[in-house]
């Protein structure tokens, strides 16, 4: 929980008595094992999940049974905001790495809406960034060849788990797999290899057992060409 609530401190001015409100909502704490569904597209959600600690993949399949990693949830994040209005979602949400997930009922999330006007304004904001973030990896996938792709990514993800106290000078855990890597980023895992030994070879990146460390992160950003603007890391202001 205090990783969700120094988050929202980040974008939003919150009160005491907010903090107090979202702290003591009454959520229910249960934990996920690696690659285990937490949320299963189509299925009836009566409940809103906050990820406490560790990594999640929103996966889409198609008719086929053909999946894809189509966003990557880190602590502090609601995972299903908008499953709060539509009552499923259109895709999984699987564990990426043991994780710790909190819900509460949607009728509670509701609640707190309607008490506080900033804690409603903080629940959509986060479905916005939500939604700018898949926006901008669209671009990325779209406009970036296959280094600056993975550039994109570890840029993103130095920023958002910094943002939570995860990530340090040290680097921060990254768990997924190759294969998970290179299906996010639309490549074959030879090509995600290729890619890393670029990163590795410039001094930029280094990525290993799960583990990832930013050696320069102006270098990164100059070659992923990436603007943090979509992330919204500061206060915003009514």
């Amino acid at each position: 929980m205090d990783r969700f609530v120094a988050k929202l401190r980040s974008r939003q001015a919150l009160t005491e008595t907010d903090e107090n409100l979202l702290r003591e909502a009454g959520w229910i704490n249960r934990r996920y094992a690696r690659h285990e569904v937490i949320v299963r597209a189509g299925q009836r959600l009566d409940h809103a999940h906050l990820l406490l600690s560790g990594f999640t993949a929103r996966a889409q399949e198609d008719t086929a049974g053909n999946r894809q990693i189509v966003g990557i949830g880190v602590a502090g994040d609601m995972l299903d905001v908008h499953g709060v209005i539509l009552g499923k979602l259109e895709q999984d949400i699987i564990a990426l790495s043991p994780c710790e997930v909190a819900t509460i009922t949607h009728s509670k999330f509701k609640e707190l809406t309607r008490l506080s006007a900033e804690i409603q304004k903080t629940f959509w904001m986060q479905a916005a960034i939500e939604h700018s973030i898949m926006a901008a990896w669209i671009q990325a996938l779209g406009s970036k060849r296959g280094t600056s792709k993975i550039a994109h990514l570890f840029c993103e993800m130095q920023l958002r788990l910094a943002l939570v106290g995860i990530a340090t000078q040290m680097g921060f855990p990254m768990p997924l797999s190759q294969q998970e890597m290179a299906d996010y980023a639309g490549m074959t895992h030879v090509h995600l290899n290729r890619c890393l030994k670029e990163l590795r070879e410039a001094d930029l990146v280094t990525f290993a057992s799960g583990w990832a460390k930013v050696l320069d992160f102006d270098g990164l950003k100059r070659l992923a060409r990436f603007d943090e603007a979509y992330l919204n890391l500061r206060l915003i202001e009514d």
